[in-house]
């Protein structure tokens, strides 16, 4: 098969929302580079092949699309091209990183420009509120999914293309392998 027509995943978002270490979940190994850091850590864009349940997948994580300095925002636009050239036929996952439970605006206004220049196919969407704290209220999950499905334009918010991952400890094996259980079931 044509590596054009071999699927890919792609993970979207800003800068510091776990994109690098969602990918590391989603193919079981320490393949990414992330860390905490003060700057973003993924400057290029980096892709592994991987199994992903029963299907052979290329992995691309993204540099962040709203950086503090406009060059490196125009340099990982065209990250994204690339990605996006390489495999046409692909999965996207768009990470929002929320601030004390709130949906960052600089998140959505990225995700609202992104789709509409890619223009995202529902069935191959999947949304990720990313590092959401265990002791949560009760309704965080409902009443974010109603926010996103008023903020995000375009696409459709529902049960099925939203998921909200908790913060976990990094090096906890038996929590990562539960989070990629929830991911990749």
């Amino acid at each position: 098969m044509s590596d054009v027509y071999r699927p890919g995943l792609i993970t979207l978002g800003n800068s510091g929302v776990g994109k690098s270490f969602l990918c590391d979940i989603l193919v079981g190994r320490d393949a990414f580079s992330h860390r905490f850091n003060a700057m973003s850590v993924t400057q290029v864009t980096n892709s592994i092949d991987a199994a992903i349940g029963s299907h052979q997948i290329t992995v691309f994580d993204i540099p962040g699309l709203i950086e503090a300095e406009q060059q490196r925002i125009e340099v990982n636009k065209k990250e994204i091209d690339k990605a996006f050239a390489q495999r046409p036929n692909c999965i996207i996952i768009f990470v929002f990183g929320p601030e004390n439970g709130r949906i960052k605006n600089k998140d959505v206004v990225a995700f609202n420009a992104i789709n509409e220049a890619y223009a995202f196919r529902p069935e191959s969407l999947i949304l990720v509120v990313n590092g959401i704290p265990k002791d949560r209220p009760d309704d965080y999950e409902q009443t974010t999914l109603t926010l996103l499905q008023k903020l995000l334009k375009g696409v459709s918010v529902n049960n099925g293309n939203l998921y909200f991952t908790q913060f976990i400890e990094v090096n906890d094996v038996n929590e990562r392998n539960r989070l990629r259980s929830r991911l990749v079931p």
